[in-house]
């Protein structure tokens, strides 16, 4: 009987008479049934996985007595059942947020093609999908829908729409009060009075615009019944309506060739069909045989006439609307970019957005506003591009007076070999680059600048060959270093020498090549020694895993051979090396020996614990698997404790800066753990540090 079960058997009973054991496990399946409780109320990313977690944790249960048994299965069956009937609600309820969330973003596409097709929608549309989106928004996810960018959308159109509809309706209440004047007029039978204001009617009516069809036709009908009237009264006057007939069948053949026009010429049509309606307008009547006739003919070229060039210039308005849209959308870009300094890449932008102008149809009245935006942006910025590159070829052309200054001395200095000679070649260079870039001439000048020192330090040029020479040599053998580092730190310590040897070098034409090949080393030092770790990892599992059964062999009762314990490097690893020994005394009878091994592995189950919580801390992977996760208990703490361990695994330590391979180091020397333990420990660590490769 191992020394854990002496323990449980002989452990002291809880208050009641409850063991300490049972009355754990009655906590532990309480707490499951407390957080199956609570799990409607939380908010779970996976539901269905947190349900199967507690399932199974629930079924993997010690046995307790029946007389508890009972009472928990009911308390657990019910909170299954509650959890899984909110499950279904929460889906339910998911499924209609999506579908709702949906159909708001087919209202937000119905609203698109409103805005597409503007000129043409109608005020009870617009309130009809505002009606549709506000019904369906009460149920979708308010944070997959953006209700504020609809509706930013939509006022507008409404506004405008409610806008239009106010005007409209005053234009029909205007045209009403103009027909019942008409009207009364013609009634009145004053043929005098009628005929005066018959015009200037016509006139106010003619200035209303567009009427709605009801109120334009009550005032055609008084029109015509005016009209009428008045032709009735001028068939007395038969000469002078056959004149007007005549003159009115010329209008209506310059009518048909107005409407032969191309769309292009139909604003001059425009034009001509209002001199004509005004020509139609002063002409008297016509005999009563060609009245209808005369005045059918007229009405349906005017208003085929009329309608398309209604059509062309709502297209026109549309267009200008459009242009104005895309030359505001330029205007804007340039706005944007007429404090840049980035001359180049912008003063090209500018033009690319010249040219796109270019192709964009004139925006109407708006063109002249658009225009003058657009080109005060390109002013400012190509101004100030200007101004900058005049300032800076004055600084370039000051520069290279500088320079030449100093060329004309450097190559005065040659022939010159004494030490206060080379000192004020030296001092040249620094001259040299302070002065700045010259512009267009430097690369001319400084070919002429370091002609002139190169043929003054023309003797010291093999010495420089030595130098680089030397240093090639030593990057060689560094190159050498970094394709097979061998023994880390024997590689890293020959790589120091041979750095200081450069740097007493100092040889430039090496420089990068130098900064290359170290940057070689470095990465394969690192992982040199990231592989020595890894197989001594591998190793300490091969030693461990053997160990551990020896060790669970041992808490079983069975015999634990000699055998056994022989393992390959134990020696390499302290506490593995004392843990077998401790077990072979256990072996041999000796209790003392086994409870001192209880508490080393007490204190490794911690230590195991702790590595692996701050590799997953470091790496961001959470450890919320009790399968993966080693139990501590309090009496494992406090054996740990005394074996001189106080670490506790709620202890809040204090925040350090961890080194992943320091982590690895201590987890080589971490104890010994049994082998289900050890195993999950393995898998917990593996899984944890393989996120750092």
């Amino acid at each position: 009987m191992s020394v854990q079960d002496e323990n449980l058997q002989t452990g002291r009973a809880a208050v009641g008479g409850i063991p300490d054991t049972l009355r754990n496990q009655l906590h532990e399946i309480e707490a499951l049934c407390a957080e199956l409780e609570e799990l409607p109320s939380r908010v779970v990313g996976d539901y269905p996985a947190e349900l199967a977690r507690l399932r199974a944790a629930y079924d993997g249960r010690p046995e307790v007595p029946p007389e508890y048994a009972e009472i928990l299965e009911k308390r657990f069956a019910a909170a299954w059942e509650a959890a899984e009937r909110a499950a279904a609600e929460n889906e339910a309820r998911l499924q209609l947020r999506a579908a709702r969330t949906q159909e708001c973003a087919k209202l937000s596409a119905e609203l698109d093609a409103l805005l597409a097709g503007a000129e043409l929608v109608t005020f009870g549309e617009v309130e009809a999908l505002e009606k549709r989106w506000n019904e369906t928004l009460a149920q979708a996810d308010p944070d997959s829908v953006d209700a504020a960018g609809f509706e930013a959308r939509l006022a507008p159109l409404r506004e405008r729409l409610r806008a239009e509809a106010e005007v409209e309706q005053q234009r029909a209440e205007a045209a009403g009060r103009l027909a019942a004047e008409l009207a009364a007029l013609t009634a009145a039978g004053d043929i005098n009075q009628l005929r005066e204001r018959k015009s200037a009617i016509e006139t106010e009516y003619a200035a209303l615009g567009k009427v709605p069809k009801a109120a334009a036709d009550k005032y055609n009908a008084a029109h015509r019944a005016a009209g009428a009237k008045l032709a009735q009264h001028y068939e007395t006057l038969d000469l002078a309506r056959w004149e007007s007939y005549t003159l009115k069948l010329d209008l209506c053949a310059e009518l048909e060739k107005l409407s032969a026009l191309s769309d292009e010429e139909l604003p001059r049509a425009a034009k001509a069909l209002h001199e004509l309606r005004e020509k139609w307008k002063a002409l008297g009547g016509v005999p009563k045989a060609k009245n209808e006739e005369i005045n059918t003919r007229y009405l349906e070229l005017t208003r085929a006439l009329q309608h398309r060039v209604d059509e062309f210039f709502a297209r026109r308005r549309q267009e200008q609307k459009q242009a104005a849209a895309r030359k505001q959308e330029l205007v804007e870009k340039a706005a944007a970019m007429a404090g840049s300094t980035e001359w180049n890449s912008s003063a090209a932008a500018f033009k690319a957005l010249q040219a796109e102008w270019k192709t964009i149809p004139g925006a109407g009245p708006a063109e002249k506003t658009l225009f003058a935006a657009f080109r005060a942006a390109a002013d400012q910025f190509f101004n100030a591009r200007s101004k900058w590159f005049d300032e800076r070829n004055s600084r370039f052309e000051a520069a290279a007076e500088v320079k030449r200054k100093l060329i004309a001395e450097a190559e005065a200095l040659t022939g010159n070999p004494s030490g206060e000679a080379v000192r004020r070649a030296k001092a040249l260079r620094g001259e040299y680059i302070a002065a700045g870039p010259a512009g267009r001439n430097e690369a001319e000048l400084s070919a002429k600048f370091n002609a002139a020192l190169d043929k003054f330090f023309g003797g010291r040029r093999e010495a420089f060959a030595e130098r680089e020479a030397k240093s090639r040599s030593l990057i060689a053998e560094l190159e050498a270093l970094a394709a097979d580092p061998g023994e880390p730190g024997h590689a890293e310590a020959r790589a120091r020498a041979i750095r200081g040897e450069l740097r007493e070098l100092a040889c430039r034409n090496t420089f990068e090549l130098e900064r290359r090949t170290f940057e070689r080393f470095e990465k394969a030092l690192a992982a040199a020694r990231g592989r020595v770790l890894t197989d001594k990892l591998a190793l300490v599992k091969s030693v461990a895993r053997p160990l551990a059964a020896a060790f669970d062999a041992l808490k079983r009762g069975d015999a634990v051979e000699e055998a056994a314990l022989q393992i390959e490097n134990l020696e390499r690893f302290p506490k593995l090396h004392s843990a077998a020994a401790l077990i072979r005394s256990a072996a041999g009878g000796d209790a003392k020996a086994a409870e001192k091994l209880d508490r080393a592995v007490a204190a490794a189950r911690v230590e195991h614990d702790r590595i692996c919580a701050a590799l997953e801390k470091l790496v961001g992977v959470e450890d919320g698997s009790t399968a993966m996760k080693p139990e501590v208990s309090l009496a494992d703490e406090l054996q740990a404790a005394i074996a001189g361990n106080f670490m506790r695994s709620d202890a809040k330590a204090v925040e350090k800066s961890v080194d992943p391979k320091q982590l690895l180091a201590e987890y080589l020397n971490a104890g010994l753990l049994g082998e289900r333990e050890l195993e999950a420990s393995f898998e917990r660590f593996d899984r944890a540090y393989g996120k750092l490769r």
